[in-house]
C-alpha cells in the first residue's frame, strides 16, 4: 500500500504475458492476478469506490485489446480488492511495447522497476476514491 496525498493506493505486479478474458487461459490468469494482489491488499475487500490503472509492459507481441485484459483483471479482483466490481468507477489500461522506445509521463517510478526481472508484466494500481 502507498499513500498518494490523502488517498490509499495498492500496487502490485503480475509477471508474464497478459491474458484476455476470452482466452481459454483466462481462469489461470485470474488466479495469477489474485496471487499477486493478495499480499498487498487488506484482509477484507474495500467497500468504497476505486480507480483501477493497468500498465502492461511487453516485448512479446500482443494478440488482444487492452480492454479484454482489463476485464480479466477487474473480474479477478472482484471480492478480493473490492466487494463488487461496480465500485470500479474509473479504469484505464495502457500497453507499452518495450521493444521500442517508451515514454511515460506522470506515472510513478515503480512502474518500470519490474523491468529488471520480467520481459512482460502487468503493473496494477488500485486507488481508493475519497
Amino acid at each position: 500500500m502507498v499513500r498518494v496525498s490523502s488517498e490509499v493506493e495498492y500496487r502490485f505486479v503480475v509477471p508474464g504475458q497478459g491474458v484476455s478474458f476470452r482466452s481459454p487461459r483466462a481462469k489461470l490468469y485470474k488466479a495469477a492476478v489474485v496471487r499477486a494482489a493478495r499480499p498487498g491488499l487488506p484482509a477484507q475487500p474495500r467497500a468504497e469506490p476505486v480507480e483501477i490503472r493497468l500498465d502492461y509492459f511487453h516485448v512479446t507481441p500482443r494478440r488482444f485489446d487492452m480492454d479484454n485484459i482489463a476485464k480479466c483483471v477487474i473480474d479477478a479482483l472482484n471480492g478480493i480488492a473490492y466487494i463488487d466490481d461496480q465500485l470500479a468507477r474509473l479504469q484505464s489500461a495502457r500497453a507499452h511495447d518495450i521493444s521500442k522506445r517508451v515514454t511515460i509521463n506522470g506515472g510513478p517510478v515503480d512502474l518500470i522497476k519490474p523491468l529488471r526481472r520480467y520481459r512482460d508484466y502487468l503493473f496494477v494500481r488500485i486507488r481508493v476514491i475519497a
